[in-house]
């Protein structure tokens, strides 16, 4: 464990200040405060970026970023793709337990009139915890772990971070629904790789060192 987070140190500090930062904020104001900020603040140029932003966490980039370090090795892609997966039904379950809380389109519905960004759906329900940042900070937790640079660590959390930022930008989830998926995101990835990485069932793989070329 002291190893592990030795030398994961830089992701792990910058997450440890988003969660200190982040629970204060959430103490200081009520649910809400930030969607009636960022509805507020919107504008033509960052509406079009965090459009774009935020599918850095849906299926088809999750899946190109995996096939892709598969093109290096395949360890290094079965792990990425096995620690997606586990964090897709953590975060599912947790959604149908707390299925009763609304997205910001039904909280503020008759209340409060939100600019929505044009052209992006607006969700209604299964707000907690946000999905988006939950797999987004699985799958960069993971390639900082499994990368030898670690000066990558912090690209990787600030795109991590971004996406988190873009689901309350576009109004599709509170502060707190992005909080929780960051920390599940990269408690799961941690447990995982300290059991699944460092477990002889994965160390005995043959075939995991080799890669495939595109």
């Amino acid at each position: 464990m002291k190893k592990f987070i030795l030398e994961n140190k830089i992701f792990l500090s910058l997450y440890l200040l988003f969660a200190i930062v982040g629970l204060a904020l959430i103490m200081k104001y009520e649910k809400g405060h930030e969607i009636l900020f960022f509805s507020s603040i919107h504008t033509p140029f960052f509406n079009h970026v965090f459009r774009y932003v935020t599918q850095l966490a849906e299926a088809p980039v999750l899946f190109l970023v995996i096939v892709l370090n598969m093109r290096f090795n395949y360890g290094r892609g079965l792990l990425l793709a096995l620690n997606t997966l586990l964090v897709f039904a953590v975060t599912a379950v947790l959604k149908n337990m707390f299925s009763n809380h609304v997205r910001p389109s039904v909280f503020f519905e008759g209340k409060e009139p939100l600019n929505f960004v044009q052209g992006v759906e607006v969700l209604r329900y299964h707000s907690l915890p946000s999905g988006h940042t939950s797999s987004v900070f699985a799958l960069f937790f993971m390639m900082s772990i499994l990368f030898k640079d670690k000066k990558w660590a912090p690209v990787f959390f600030t795109l991590a971070l971004l996406v988190g930022i873009s689901r309350v930008y576009l109004l599709q989830h509170f502060f707190h629904d992005v909080y929780a998926g960051a920390f599940i995101g990269v408690f799961t990835t941690a447990a995982f790789y300290l059991t699944f990485a460092q477990s002889p069932l994965y160390q005995n793989i043959k075939w995991k060192d080799k890669a495939f070329g595109l």
